[in-house]
């Protein structure tokens, strides 16, 4: 491990298949021509409110577009960390439970299982919980990254902006998701892939009762 300078947040440089090469410097990640070559570690999480039947989407501040724009309910870079004196990777499940917190005021639970994700879901508590379904590599000409993608059913309606990133959160329909990022230029490009992988995954695993033998995904 390099020697890592306090003052500066540190992401995940990675292969494109996901294997971690080391810590790089966030600023560093981000500048122009490196942000599209060097890729890096990246959590996406859409948040679906099951009784309502509505996914929840963010409004991001303008600090990081220039003008706000609608991104998926949760998501961020994969942070280096400090445990035990000791600088580590923060993995999909962990940053999925950072960001859901951070963004949005919400305390998550995560199943590292389908059966157990699909069994949690017919009986939501207090907690929200979450379940990182599908990784891939995500390659645009603005951006490089590897993505761990979570789905995060919540029973409750009500956020809270901790880190001043998110400034608006909506409730949608399925439908009326689609309809909203039909032509939108103020929603993120990411959302619409992100939307379309949960609501796969979403028809296929959590709109009937389940029969769990020989899951697969």
């Amino acid at each position: 491990m390099p020697i890592l300078r306090p003052d500066l947040e540190y992401i995940i440089h990675c292969e494109s298949d996901g294997t971690i090469i080391g810590p790089i410097s966030k600023i560093h990640a981000h500048l122009s021509g490196v942000k599209r070559t060097l890729t890096h570690y990246g959590t996406w999480g859409m948040v679906f409110h099951q009784v309502l039947g509505k996914y929840g989407i963010q409004l991001k501040n303008s600090a990081k577009y220039g003008v706000p724009k609608w991104d998926m309910g949760v998501g961020g870079h994969n942070p280096y960390i400090i445990r035990n004196g000791q600088y580590e990777p923060l993995g999909f499940a962990d940053n999925l439970i950072k960001e859901a917190d951070e963004e949005i005021g919400l305390n998550l639970k995560i199943c590292d299982r389908l059966e157990d994700f699909l069994v949690t879901s017919q009986k939501l508590g207090q907690w929200a919980v979450g379940f990182v379904f599908e990784k891939f590599h995500y390659q645009t000409e603005f951006c490089d990254e590897f993505i761990g993608l979570g789905i995060i059913l919540t029973p409750h309606t009500k956020v809270e902006f901790k880190d001043n990133e998110v400034i608006d959160f909506k409730w949608l329909t399925p439908n009326e998701l689609e309809e909203f990022l039909n032509g939108n230029n103020q929603c993120c490009a990411p959302l619409i892939l992100a939307f379309e992988k949960t609501e796969k995954f979403r028809l296929k695993y959590l709109n009937k009762k389940y029969e769990l033998i020989n899951l697969v995904i």
